[in-house]
């Protein structure tokens, strides 16, 4: 148990030394957990889940004690930057960011020594208080490249060029567009944030669970 101690010292004080994957939607992580049989980790594993979520019986999918699988699906909210309040900061209507809803899927394998981990995003939509619903206008990803960005551009540039937004000067419709490979690349990273930040709460909190209680 001393070694599962050092472990959680060493991780709250680098966390980053485990690494990442990183494919479109999905982003995967694997943790070590010595000295634990995989029967031990995986029950640990599910109870820790079932803490996390108020309703863990709709939110846990599938629970197998023989492939120490589970499969968790859930909503988290993102925070993603309002373009159109770069394009009109004045206006105290529009918020900086708007929490968009992302429905996510959690797969866990537990091996000896060690568990998988893998976020996979659904991509984002936005409810309005007339209950429209708006999808963003590009991916969940969390890899968008230069061809990515470039059709995002043309995106936006199409958007700009409808009837609606005729009156719209256009220095305004140019900040619209020239935003969006920032807002794109702080999106794709606060949704590569949100999952490590989960990952990371849920590897500490498994550790703790293996320290020695003297209550």
């Amino acid at each position: 148990m001393k070694r599962i101690q050092t472990f959680i010292f060493s991780f709250l004080l680098c966390t980053s030394l485990f690494s990442q994957s990183i494919e479109g939607k999905s982003i995967s992580q694997v943790f070590e957990v010595p000295d634990v049989s995989p029967e031990a980790l995986f029950s640990e594993i599910h109870y820790v889940l079932s803490l996390i979520y108020q309703d863990s019986d709709t939110a846990i999918k599938f629970k197998d004690d023989v492939t120490k699988r589970i499969v968790v699906k859930a909503l988290s909210l993102i925070p993603v930057r309002d373009a159109y309040k770069l394009m009109n900061p004045n206006n105290t209507e529009l918020s900086d960011y708007i929490d968009y809803g992302h429905n996510y899927t959690l797969v866990i394998q537990v091996k000896e020594g060690k568990y998988r981990i893998k976020m996979s995003y659904e991509d984002g939509t936005y409810s309005d208080a007339q209950l429209i619903e708006y999808k963003l206008p590009f991916p969940a990803k969390m890899d968008f490249d230069e061809t990515d960005l470039e059709q995002i551009i043309k995106k936006a540039q199409l958007e700009m060029s409808q009837d609606y937004y005729s009156i719209t000067s256009r220095k305004k419709k140019e900040i619209y567009i020239q935003s969006q490979p920032l807002v794109v690349k702080e999106y794709q990273q606060t949704l590569t944030n949100y999952a490590m930040i989960f990952f990371q709460s849920l590897y500490k909190k498994v550790l703790e669970g293996f320290q020695e209680d003297n209550w």
